[in-house]
């Protein structure tokens, strides 16, 4: 609906550009005009992303970004109404742009590392003991294409991608989040692990894993 607004916008600019001859600077107002109708584009090609994200992800804006997009469009209809666009209008209106883009930026860092820290962070401390590391590079590095905001399409499929290759990789390793043996191998990839920390449990895994020739002591 944002985008059908913002369409009607930029056609209704045509009537607007007829009012030009009736104006006492002709060249002034056509400029105006001409700024407005980029600012119009650029909030539209915003929407465009925030669509983009929402229907390839589970990404949801803010109640500010949805807030601050709805009085940009009320704001666009209000210059149309009128009938031409003006330098004070068409600046106020891009700031609020540009809030509403820092701050969907914004969501979009939350969402990402929400979504994507945790299980990247349980990839790293099993990767070590996997037949093939390879898997956890693959996954991260499709995960982290979508890291920035105003991705595309294809990027967000790589997301989608890369965090289901990741529940596959610790799904295949058959190991609870709150176990033992996880908490292990977390502190086997900070360097933290010490005899003491080799239960029965733990020892009767990596024998079942195929592990003893994997993992080494140190001093």
């Amino acid at each position: 609906m944002l985008i059908d607004i913002l369409n009607e916008c930029i056609v209704d600019m045509n009537t607007v550009r007829a009012l030009e001859t009736a104006s006492a600077d002709t060249k002034k107002q056509s400029e105006a005009n001409y700024k407005f109708k980029q600012l119009v584009v650029s909030v539209k090609q915003t929407i465009v992303e925030i669509q983009t994200a929402v229907e390839n992800s589970k990404f949801r804006p803010s109640t500010e970004v949805m807030s601050g997009l709805n009085g940009i469009i009320k704001n666009c209809e209000q210059v149309v109404k009128v009938g031409a666009a003006n330098a004070a209008t068409t600046g106020f209106i891009e700031g609020e742009r540009k809030r509403v883009y820092d701050a969907v930026e914004q969501d979009w860092r939350d969402y990402y590392q929400g979504a994507t820290a945790h299980i990247i962070s349980l990839l790293e401390i099993v990767k070590g003991i996997l037949p093939n590391e390879d898997r956890v590079k693959y996954a991260t590095n499709k995960m982290r294409r979508a890291a920035s905001w105003g991705k595309t399409a294809d990027n967000y499929r790589f997301l989608n991608e890369g965090l289901a290759d990741a529940e596959k990789i610790l799904k295949d390793l058959d190991l609870d989040e709150d176990s033992d043996i996880l908490a292990f191998l977390k502190l086997v990839s900070e360097g933290k692990a010490t005899i003491r920390n080799l239960t029965d449990e733990i020892l009767a895994w990596i024998k079942a894993e195929n592990l003893e020739d994997k993992m080494h002591i140190g001093f």
